[in-house]
């Protein structure tokens, strides 16, 4: 009899297909992920319990053994003639020494021999993105990042299993439910330096997944670069296009530039290209490790949609002189 019915879990039949587990998972997660309901014990274990069903229906293989040995189909391996067999720390053959090396392999540890113990569930490293802004990536910012992390179940050390009756025998393990994991929510606080470029991975150490044998893994943050509807950045150097009108382009003035800061005053010469681009030290987005980058200004060379009777007759005595120029 099953201790806990996967499918009710999850709300869908027995036949359903991966396609159905998946969308009535994701459905539950996202009702009962603990950023949802923060602080509510309740929701967090429903989570879990949730996430712990769909590992197992969502793996072919996993889940033919759980249709038919139900919540103990973890402890369970191929015994001599193709049978499964439930562990009891034995498995036929290999003599004296090789019986006391699969004890000792199901607790952990070292055995009497000196052989290193199994370990079920090894540390590991979690790697997070997090979006961040040009203006923070400029100034550098503080992030608290909430997850969620799949340790070594405390109680079977990530076995699934655990001695009962007084070490007679061995059963699926009541915190973890066989999977030998357990989810486990972190919140850290991540100081994100100034000019971190895309991509770049910041480690904050001991924040990843605990182990069998207690230790964890790391976490890695991956920076990622907002879209910004002015700035682009190129390297060290950072991108802007500004519209220049045409008589300024033609005889040279002033035009107005935005920066990552605040807007600056920008000489264009007679005679600039759309397209031309001109280069502001140290106007651009802060470096990683300090200084600041250029800030490339691309030239957009814009001609007005309606003119007055005035302007077009002085373009068209401009165009009279270029005419006579050929």
């Amino acid at each position: 009899m099953m201790a806990v019915d996967y499918y009710k879990v999850l709300g869908v039949t027995k036949g359903a297909d991966e396609k159905e587990i998946r969308t009535a998972y994701r459905k539950l997660a996202r009702k009962y992920h603990p950023d949802v309901n923060p602080n509510d014990p309740k929701a967090e274990a429903k989570f879990k319990e949730v996430s712990q069903a769909y590992e197992v229906l969502k793996d072919p293989e996993k889940r033919k053994k759980y249709d038919q040995f139900g919540a103990n189909w973890e402890s369970l391996r191929p015994g001599p003639q193709g049978t499964e067999d439930f562990q009891t720390g034995f498995s036929g053959g290999g003599g004296f020494e090789s019986i006391f090396e699969q004890i000792f392999a199901n607790f952990g540890g070292e055995g009497p021999f000196g052989q290193a113990r199994f370990q079920q569930v090894p540390p590991r490293d979690v790697e997070k993105a997090i979006e961040l802004t040009l203006e923070e990536i400029d100034k550098g910012t503080t992030r608290t990042l909430t997850y969620m992390v799949e340790d070594a179940c405390k109680q079977c050390k990530g076995a699934g299993t655990i001695l009962l009756n007084k070490g007679a025998a061995r059963g699926t393990c009541p915190l973890c439910h066989g999977s030998g994991i357990t989810a486990t929510t972190h919140k850290v606080e991540v100081k994100i330096p100034a000019g971190i470029t895309d991509g770049k991975k910041l480690r904050v150490p001991g924040r990843g997944a605990v182990g069998s044998n207690g230790k964890p893994g790391d976490l890695y943050v991956v920076a990622r670069e907002a879209k910004h509807p002015l700035f682009k950045r190129i390297g060290e150097e950072t991108e802007v296009e500004v519209e220049v009108p045409y008589t300024s382009a033609a005889l040279g003035g002033e035009v107005s530039v935005p920066t990552i800061r605040k807007p600056v005053s920008m000489t264009v010469p007679p005679g600039t290209q759309s397209g031309q681009v001109f280069r502001l030290g140290g106007q651009g987005v802060t470096k990683l490790g300090g200084g600041r980058g250029s800030l490339r200004v691309r030239a957009k060379i814009t001609v007005p949609k309606e003119l007055s009777k005035e302007e077009k007759k002085l373009l068209e005595q401009i165009r009279a002189l270029e005419e006579k120029k050929k």
